[in-house]
């Protein structure tokens, strides 16, 4: 993936296409917000289907529209992979939905439960479960795998391994947050990890999420990652967002220890009122 991209296309309006393997193509269709807290929406276009990783926000559906339709008509998305329940990620959900009853929603049993809420009641949709179906071949022969990353942020939040392109949809995993945001991450790795840390030390809920996820990739090679939020992550600075991870406190960990000898006000006020 080429650095030009972040001046060759006007994100505006332009869809980009990020990685061309012929019958295989992945796209930015996001978010053109002035604000720090983009959302990047990603489409894989497979032959003739479409897939929508991270639909998005409501307020940003028509945008999404516009560019996906300069890629391929609107009937060919087929499917839609939401990583976690919030908002700025999914609620658009409902607007594909009333544009096609018969979209496929990707998502874990954990997170299916919560969004559910955003569909009024007695609707329905069809639900690709991503617990007992760890993997979807597409046409062109390309193999997406589910991996769990629980717990960042979301208790059922799952990322996408691409292995036909070696992509990682990671979803708030390696998200940034700046009003300097480049589509594509250039030199300054040491830059952006202060743009991550707001997001990851608040959100993630401890460094023990942090290594179960990493051990994932110990035998899959990742050339690129596509977080929902900032840059996206190519090859050669893989390995430091892996070495980032790695050790970094998040969440929990900032939380101090309280011995039983702090808390031993239940033990006596227990006894108390059996007294």
């Amino acid at each position: 993936m080429n650095k030009d991209i972040n001046t060759k296309y006007d994100f505006n309006k332009d869809a980009v296409l990020l990685i061309d393997k012929g019958h295989h193509k992945i796209y930015w269709v996001g978010t053109s917000s002035s604000e720090a807290f983009k959302s990047n929406i990603y489409l894989i276009k497979d032959k003739r289907e479409g897939i929508i990783i991270d639909c998005g926000s409501r307020s940003e559906f028509q945008n999404t529209l516009k560019r996906i339709k300069q890629v391929m008509p609107i009937r060919y998305i087929t499917k839609i992979f939401v990583n976690h329940q919030d908002p700025d990620v999914t609620s658009a959900m409902v607007d594909w939905l009333e544009l096609n009853p018969d979209i496929e929603i990707i998502t874990s049993p954990n997170t299916n439960v919560l969004i559910q809420h955003y569909i009024p009641d007695g609707k329905e949709y069809r639900y690709f479960n991503t617990e007992t179906n760890p993997t979807l071949t597409l046409d062109s022969g390309a193999v997406l795998e589910f991996i769990p990353s629980p717990f960042m942020h979301a208790p059922g939040a799952v990322t996408i391994y691409n292995r036909h392109t070696k992509t990682l949809f990671s979803g708030d995993i390696w998200a940034a947050i700046s009003l300097e945001w480049k589509l594509i991450l250039e030199d300054d790795f040491d830059k952006h990890k202060e743009d991550m840390d707001f997001f990851h030390k608040g959100y993630i809920a401890a460094n023990k999420a942090n290594r179960n996820f990493l051990i994932n990739f110990k035998d899959r090679e990742v050339t690129n990652i596509m977080p929902q939020h900032g840059s996206i992550i190519t090859q050669e600075n893989v390995y430091k967002a892996f070495e980032y991870l790695k050790d970094l406190k998040c969440g929990i960990d900032y939380l101090r220890d309280i011995s039983d000898e702090e808390l031993s006000f239940i033990v006596k006020g227990k006894n108390e009122i059996k007294n």
